[in-house]
């Protein structure tokens, strides 16, 4: 019978037979964990560095290997208590420091996380790392001011460090201060250019500016450089259907929930690109799933009536959208709606009666 058992890696195997024939040999430990780390085999890492540590308790390498490999574990205690004891074995250590503030800031606890991350700064001003965390902490707790600064001093300790640009383009986003936060993420994409995430961020921007074309070529080379992206594909889909780009928006869009089978806006938004299309029976199935993963909404409710009553299934529309009347009763689209279905199922009193209250609330709506 075939081993399900993935095959251990020559260098692993040899590295552990050192071990067998010496369990003392400090080296050979300190390279079994390294394999373990660099395969994200962070837990068989830890014991090993443990061992390491009973062997030489003041090794601050380790110390901080083993606070890593807690943190990429979830398990921020105990990745805290090695970078503490990094910390007092090596007060001088910036990356000790550093490690720490980040736990410290991921824990909630971003008052000690400023304080250890400017000891960092104190420890070592060359470096951007640091500068970036004091940006992050404070873009976390909404100082913008504050994050915008220690950004700044991250880049111009390192011009090349493209997540330093992409948050400073987010917080000068917060700060309606587009035009500045475009440049930022520019310069992200020249350092990083085959980074999706750079790309969205980017199209996300021009989106919101009302920008759909430069929105829809950023979007692409996010697609282009990452081509499993749900994220991507979706907002391609959502700025070319915005740009009445059906026929090239549907394809998006059925990628989106290709890869992300669980992503409600991409199943509404393509039964919309559906409904568009005249798919109604195809729009019915996404706006089925979208209700599935989300309940019945106003929303999905009134799409899914404009789908059934194209396909004249009269009944299940009208039932649709007594449902989304229940849940917005204010919506004037909904009581439109629900004329032209009265009407067509020739209850023209009922018809007329909700043709009133729909004119009624755009007058209000207007006013």
């Amino acid at each position: 019978m075939m081993s399900l058992k993935t095959p251990l890696s020559r260098e692993l195997l040899d590295i552990r037979k050192r071990l067998r024939s010496a369990p003392d040999d400090i080296v050979a430990l300190k390279e079994l964990a390294a394999v373990y780390v660099g395969s994200a085999r962070y837990a068989d890492a830890v014991v090993v560095l443990q061992q390491f540590l009973a062997k030489r308790p003041m090794d601050v390498d380790a110390m901080l290997a083993c606070g890593t490999c807690y943190r990429r574990l979830g398990l921020l205690e105990a990745a805290a208590t090695e970078f503490e004891r990094a910390a007092r074995s090596d007060p001088d250590s910036a990356a000790a420091h550093y490690n720490l503030g980040r736990v410290y800031d991921m824990s909630g606890r971003s008052d000690e996380a400023v304080e250890q991350h400017m000891k960092a700064v104190s420890l070592a001003p060359d470096t951007a790392e640091p500068y970036y965390r004091l940006g992050v902490t404070f873009a976390g707790r909404n100082e913008l001011e504050e994050a915008e600064r220690w950004y700044r001093k991250a880049v111009g300790a390192d011009y090349e460090c493209a997540k330093a640009h992409t948050n400073l383009g987010f917080v000068l986003d917060a700060m309606d201060r587009a035009d500045e936060a475009i440049l930022e993420f520019k310069r992200a994409i020249e350092i990083d250019p085959d980074n999706a995430e750079m790309h969205l961020n980017l199209g996300a921007i021009y989106g919101e500016r009302g920008a759909l074309s430069d929105a829809v070529d950023e979007f692409k080379r996010a697609t282009a450089a990452e081509p499993t992206s749900a994220e991507a594909h979706f907002n391609l889909g959502v700025a070319l259907a915005a740009l009445d780009r059906n026929d090239e928006a549907l394809p998006e869009l059925e990628l989106a929930v290709k890869y992300s089978a669980d992503n409600t806006a991409a199943h509404f938004q393509l039964g919309v690109a559906l409904l568009r299309k005249g798919l109604f029976a195809r729009s019915i199935v996404a706006f089925q799933r979208v209700m599935a993963l989300e309940g019945e909404t106003a929303e999905s409710c009134y799409q899914m009536s404009l789908a059934l009553g194209s396909l004249d299934r009269l009944e299940d529309a009208e039932r649709c959208l007594e449902k989304a009347a229940r849940d917005r009763p204010d919506d004037p689209r909904i009581h439109y709606q629900m004329g032209i279905i009265l009407d067509r199922l020739g209850r023209s009193v009922e018809a007329a009666a909700a043709y009133r209250e729909s004119d009624r609330l755009h007058v209000g709506t207007r006013g």
